[in-house]
């Protein structure tokens, strides 16, 4: 009987990691601010912009990816956006839909992916602006 609790336990623990990405892109926040994005630019800065929309599956499937990036380069500074909320940097960052990931070296855009899920394609992308 023991090993039959373990066994649904260690199940029950794995669903719960799985539909762990979900519910993080729900309650994402929006971190852009215009003065912290410019300065990182002038600073020559390896920036990852991440414009999303909540409750978007896509988005949801990004962040395993967007995290492991984040642990490979620390020093990268990672911005968000709201797609539905944040209409001026979504015009600035001419994003056409949510699910865009967007890197700069700078002032200078090196990559830019929309809808990836592949968290390999994901850190590839980023690691071009390091």
């Amino acid at each position: 009987m023991n090993a039959l609790k373990a066994t649904v336990a260690a199940a029950l623990a794995g669903l719960t990691f799985a539909f762990a990405a979900p519910v993080i892109a729900m309650e994402q926040k929006a971190t852009y601010e215009m003065a912290m994005f410019d300065k990182a630019q002038a600073d020559n800065q390896h920036i990852v912009v991440e414009v999303f929309k909540k409750g978007c599956p896509t988005c949801a499937a990004q962040q395993p990816g967007l995290k492991a990036a984040q642990e490979k380069f620390p020093k990268a500074t990672f911005v968000t956006v709201d797609f539905q909320g944040d209409a001026a940097p979504v015009e600035r960052f001419k994003a056409v839909k949510q699910s865009t990931i967007i890197v700069y070296k700078g002032s200078k855009e090196v990559a830019r992916i929309v809808g990836e899920t592949d968290s390999d394609a994901i850190v590839a992308a980023i690691a071009k602006g390091a």
